[in-house]
Parts: structure tokens; C-alpha cells; sequence
């Protein structure tokens, strides 16, 4: 990235901001084209295991996007190759410039998921401080046992769609405007606001890590086995209910039902705790367990 970085202050005394911020957008889409075909080597696989401490699980998801995500990325806007303004830009990996969704936001929004388990209060304290570690308002700093790694999606560059003829529709990225409402009078609060999205129906791959590891002095195998039921329920709540996106209280960041064939568990005989993730029944809006005594959870 010290090329992009060199370029870009060796241009700015010679350009305007727009034409600054078009060159660093065509230099950027070239180190995209480089890249990427290389995401995958930010991600674990199952051979990776064999390095890792005993009763390691490793989950992955490939999922499709129901509802559209978006992500709040450090700049308010940025400047395309055609001088066009994209406001509320994605968050996007600056390795290879694709859109992404970070570690730390996976994190997040699965605790949040999380606190929803049914569950008695004290034991989904416990079994959360494990996973996730230590708040950060705590004196301690215990580490969790979930690692979480980024999620990528496409965006071919311009130049990529006028040598291959092909139409910007193959890119998951779009734009979006939606129009926040006072919450007592459901009625326009402000403006319209742009959004630069991931699409409906755009695929993504998740990875989740789970070592068992730090324990305490009085483990308990059994503590493995709570902790991989327990995870299960939190990624179907936030898979299926609460999403993993910004505004998802507009309905952002749901997937489309999972089929058995889309998760992959290793080793393999711990995919039973993951089976609630597509034995479910999703219509209307509402997620249904199959199995008796399930519950419900409306989805937004």
C-alpha cells in the first residue's frame, strides 16, 4: 500500500480534490485486479486445525444476503472515476480494496445476538464472558474463545467491466436511499439519505474460530458442549433476526435461509450443534425451530 500512499502525495500539489481522488481510485482498482483472487488466504481452513489445541471448531457459513447491508466507513464520501459523489461509502479492506465486513464487526453484532439466547441470566453471563472475553469496562483481561475473521465481497473495477463487456450488475455494491422517520409520527424526521449498499442476494462466506481456551482451574468438557449450543443460538439470531449491518432496525443484514449444505462444521461430528441454523421454517417474516419447544423469533 506504500505505493498508493507515495502516489497520492506526489499528486497532490498538481490536482484538484476530484481529479486527486479519481487517479486514487484507478490506482486502487489496479491493486484490486492484483488481489483479488487472494482473499482467501485471510481465512482458516480445515487443514489449519491440525495446528490448533484440542477440541478447536472451526465453523464457515456461505450465506446470501436477504435484506441489503451496509457498513459506516471512516469517510463521509468519496469521488468515483466519472467525478460522481458516493456518500456514506462501505467499509472496504485497504489490501485489496474490496468491500468488507470486519472481524470486530462480526464480533459485535454476534454479542449482540447473544444477550437474546434463552437462557438463565447467570449462566448466559458466563457462557458470553467466555466466548467473547472480558468487557472492555472490566479490570480483567480475559481473553474469549471465539476468533472471527473478514467477510469479502465483489466489486469488479470499471476498467474490468469495459475489457470483459460485461455489465456492473455482476458487482454486489449498489446505491440505496432511505428516508428516516420520526419514530412518534411516523412521519419523513429529515432528508433522504444515500447509502452506498451490498445488494440482496449477494453471496459471502463466514468464519468462525472456537478454542476452547483460556480455562479456568475447574474446566469441564461439559463447558465445550454448552459453548457450541450456545453459539449456535447466537448465530441464528443474528443471522435470521437481528442481522449483522447498520441500520438493521430498517431490516439490514438478514440472510436467506440456510441450507445443510451451506454450513460446514470441522470436525465434522460437531456440525449437530449447528443444525438449528437450517432446521428452521422461515416464512412471513418469522423463523420457526423445527424441533418441538423451539420458540420463535420475528425477524425485521
Amino acid at each position: 500500500m506504500s505505493e498508493i500512499y507515495d502516489y497520492y502525495l506526489s499528486k497532490a500539489e498538481q490536482y484538484s480534490d476530484i481529479e486527486l481522488s479519481q487517479n486514487k481510485r484507478e490506482l486502487l482498482d489496479k491493486v484490486l485486479v492484483n488481489h483479488i483472487n487472494k482473499v482467501d488466504d485471510f481465512c482458516p481452513h480445515q487443514k489449519d486445525l491440525t495446528n490448533l489445541p484440542q477440541h478447536s471448531t472451526l465453523i464457515k457459513v456461505n450465506f446470501t444476503l436477504k435484506k441489503p447491508y451496509t457498513s459506516k466507513d471512516d469517510r463521509e464520501f468519496y469521488i468515483i472515476k466519472d467525478g460522481k459523489v458516493v456518500e456514506n461509502p462501505l467499509v472496504r479492506d485497504k489490501f485489496t480494496g474490496l468491500p468488507i465486513v470486519r472481524p470486530s464487526t462480526w464480533k459485535g453484532h454476534l454479542r449482540f445476538a447473544a444477550e437474546y439466547v434463552e437462557e438463565d441470566a447467570a449462566k448466559r453471563k458466563e457462557i458470553i464472558r467466555r466466548l467473547f472475553g472480558a468487557e472492555t469496562n472490566e479490570e480483567s483481561s480475559l481473553k474469549g474463545r471465539l476468533y472471527f475473521f473478514p467477510t469479502f465481497f465483489k466489486d469488479t473495477p470499471k476498467d474490468k467491466f469495459e475489457e470483459k463487456n460485461k455489465s456492473e450488475d455482476e458487482s454486489d455494491v449498489a446505491k440505496d436511499v432511505i428516508t428516516p422517520l420520526d419514530r412518534e409520527t411516523k412521519t419523513p424526521a429529515r432528508g433522504p439519505i444515500h447509502l452506498e449498499v451490498i445488494k440482496p442476494d449477494a453471496k459471502g462466506e463466514f468464519y468462525l474460530l472456537y478454542m476452547p481456551y483460556p480455562r479456568g482451574e475447574d474446566f469441564d468438557l461439559r463447558e465445550i458442549q454448552e459453548d457450541l449450543a450456545f453459539l449456535a443460538e447466537a448465530l441464528r439470531l443474528m443471522f435470521y433476526t437481528y442481522g449483522f449491518s447498520a441500520k438493521k432496525t430498517s431490516g439490514f443484514g438478514v440472510i436467506n435461509k440456510l441450507g445443510e449444505d451451506d454450513i460446514e462444521v470441522y470436525p465434522e461430528d460437531r456440525k449437530k450443534y449447528f443444525s438449528g441454523l437450517y432446521m428452521v421454517d422461515i416464512s412471513d417474516g418469522v423463523c420457526v425451530r423445527d424441533e418441538e419447544g423451539g420458540g420463535e423469533d420475528v425477524l425485521l
